[in-house]
């Protein structure tokens, strides 16, 4: 069974770092175009909408904690549904050989 886990280990890892890799794209975009060019906010609200009477969202500072946000959100949301399909590609794998 140790190596079970480590095979999911990996494919967690795997996910994790393609999540990571879409965040960290999108920051780059934002600093480079959207700060870098029009020097603009450093806070960031998160709420559902736009419309002030929607529920009360939260504040982070700085483009390292919207990362972190945006990370753990994506990873939240997405990771089961991605361990899925690539267990399943490794699975289809395996029985070529």
């Amino acid at each position: 069974m140790k190596d079970t886990n480590q095979i999911e280990k990996a494919l967690r890892a795997k996910c994790v770092s393609e999540l990571e890799s879409i965040v960290n794209n999108f920051i780059n975009e934002l600093e480079t175009k959207i700060r870098g060019e029009y020097n603009s906010c450093s806070f960031y609200e998160l709420k559902h909408d736009r419309d002030s009477s929607a529920r009360k969202g939260f504040n982070v500072m700085g483009t390292n904690q919207l990362k972190a946000v945006l990370t753990n959100t994506l990873i939240t949301g997405h990771i089961d549904s991605m361990l899925s399909v690539k267990s399943r590609e490794l699975i289809k794998k395996l029985e070529l050989i």
